[in-house]
């Protein structure tokens, strides 16, 4: 099938198929449109072709909140006028995207400053007071980095095919605790509602998740936010364990070693008794 190509998100305003509030799981790639540079994707096999793909990501449709999630404002509205299942393709100028870039955020630095590890090199990635940034030039010992977003400036455009849509409720719950959770399914999240009340059920092996209290936590309070009628949110642990082997018919059960050694004491103390009797 070929792709949908929309120069202008302008020109799909006429019919939104969705609005803010929609909860959309959506394939992506987001690519430069000067140099095909991808920046961004869903997609696996686009990951690996472009040398982004990272052993242990997960690479799946991504839940999109139309209205909240952080997207180029240009993607967005090109999202709300897409239908389920059609490829489309959406050209996103700067403006609508990251945004010029800013002179300001541009800085040099003392080489010194990053002689604790290796003096970094044009290309790679540093940070500095909790900033991400790329270097720019290296040279006269000095140490050009650039904090504007690689994306800054750049026209980008969006291959991308909305999958699915998510009506009710419960699965809207479990779509936000699987983007808390990605390595639980979906499928795998027990959910009730009840009133202003919100019972959720992880599997077993969420228990085991580095900083899964943290991210139930944070799970709450997007639930809230999203169902402002919901108050209470509780979470059920569950532990599972085998339940005992029973006997198979005609086998007899197997005693623990203490009946056993009292069975026999008892045995002995009757024979003994016998044959004091017959003395």
């Amino acid at each position: 099938m070929a792709p949908v190509r929309v120069k202008s998100p302008v020109q799909i305003h006429s019919e939104l198929a969705f609005e803010d509030g929609s909860f959309i799981y959506v394939d992506y790639t987001e690519k430069d449109k000067e140099d095909n540079r991808v920046y961004e994707t869903t997609l696996e096999d686009v990951a690996k072709s472009a040398g982004l793909h990272r052993e242990g990501d997960t690479y799946e449709p991504r839940l999109i909140i139309l209205g909240q999630t952080a997207i180029p404002k240009g993607f967005e509205e090109a999202l709300k006028g897409a239908e389920v299942g059609k490829q489309m393709t959406v050209e996103v100028p700067p403006e609508k995207a990251y945004g010029e870039k800013d002179p300001r955020k541009t800085k040099h630095y003392s080489a010194r400053a990053f002689e604790r590890n290796e003096v970094p090199r044009p290309g790679s990635h540093v940070e500095v007071d909790g900033q991400i940034g790329t270097v720019l030039s290296v040279g006269g010992g000095r140490v050009l980095v650039d904090f504007n977003d690689p994306r800054a400036g750049r026209t980008l455009i969006y291959d991308f095919t909305v999958r699915s849509v998510v009506e009710k409720q419960e699965d809207k719950v479990r779509a936000l605790a699987h983007r808390r959770l990605p390595s639980i399914k979906s499928d795998d999240v027990v959910v009730i509602l009840d009133g202003n009340a919100c019972t959720i059920q992880l599997p077993e092996k969420a228990n085991l998740l580095n900083d899964v209290q943290y991210q139930k936590a944070a799970l709450a309070r997007e639930i809230n936010k999203n169902f402002p009628g919901i108050t209470t949110v509780h979470f059920v642990d569950t532990f599972l364990f085998k339940p005992p082997e029973q006997p198979k018919e005609g086998e007899a059960s197997e005693k623990p070693a203490s009946e056993q050694a009292v069975e026999k004491t008892d045995k002995e103390k009757g024979a003994s008794e016998k044959t004091s009797d017959k003395l």
